[in-house]
């Protein structure tokens, strides 16, 4: 396995301090697991569980650059990044709680090896997706062939990381939408149905020709969507809207209202 130290080198950008609380992560979550450790193990996993949200952070704030979330489609994109990082991140604090907070204070200790290294499993699980997520968005840069239309240039690098993060953590962030039930109303999949109308071709469409109307001296032209991006048919409509309306909504209120519970 390619090392933190490995990637900080060959990233365009710099990606110190991400590193660092990686380093920190892994020589914390490492520690020994027995019966005559519980205790000790219990707090280092914890500490460790402060660097894992600190690599959840930074992550943010490497990403949130206006140089690269630049259009509605990318704001679109990362809002539902962190919705997803938010709705991982608060699982984690679940099995937190349910593995080692809840029976900590029980009068027959139930807190034992079994618990602390399920815990151990699901941060190590999750340093991972950060981890591989950074090494395929390197490896994708490194592809890249310079020329008038593409740039090797740390914001490309951003965007590859921001796409690649964006579909690593849906499909963990977005499993925790689905409830009993199955597929909420105002959803398709994991997908919020006005975002499936945004990342479309005609949802680009209606963007542009709503910012062309508002800035008629600054016309703009819709971008086309990456087909990794584009799910089913690109004449999907959004079931709450009709054909003329405008697409100034990001997410729908339901799921504002999910999200507001969330907060």
């Amino acid at each position: 396995m390619i090392s933190w130290i490995d990637l900080r080198e060959r990233s365009p950008m710099n990606i110190g301090r991400l590193v660092d609380h990686a380093n920190k992560f892994n020589s914390l979550v490492g520690v020994k697991i027995s019966l005559n450790n519980l205790n000790r193990s219990k707090k280092s996993l914890i500490d460790a569980r402060g660097e894992l949200e600190l690599m959840f952070t930074t992550l943010q704030q490497i990403i949130y650059d206006r140089d690269i979330l630049k259009n509605s489609t990318d704001n679109v994109l990362y809002g539902w990044l962190i919705d997803n990082l938010g709705r991982y991140q608060k699982e984690l604090n679940d099995k937190e709680d349910e593995l080692l907070i809840r029976y900590d204070d029980a009068l027959v200790a139930r807190v034992g090896i079994s618990r602390i290294s399920s815990y151990a499993k699901s941060l190590k699980i999750a340093h991972q997706l950060i981890y591989e997520s950074m090494l395929k968005s390197i490896e994708e840069y490194d592809k890249i062939i310079e020329s008038k239309e593409i740039k090797k240039e740390p914001r490309t690098f951003l965007y590859i990381l921001f796409h690649v993060l964006q579909i690593t953590m849906s499909s963990v962030g977005g499993l925790a939408r689905q409830g009993s039930n199955g597929v909420k109303r105002g959803q398709v999949g994991n997908y919020p149905t006005t975002w499936q109308s945004l990342i479309s071709n005609n949802g680009q469409q209606k963007i542009a020709n709503n910012h062309n109307k508002e800035h008629p001296d600054d016309p703009i032209t819709a971008p086309e969507v990456p087909d990794i991006l584009l799910e089913g048919d690109d004449s999907f409509k959004d079931e709450n809207q009709d054909d003329d309306s405008e697409v100034d909504v990001l997410f729908s209120e339901e799921t504002k209202e999910e999200q507001d519970g969330y907060n």
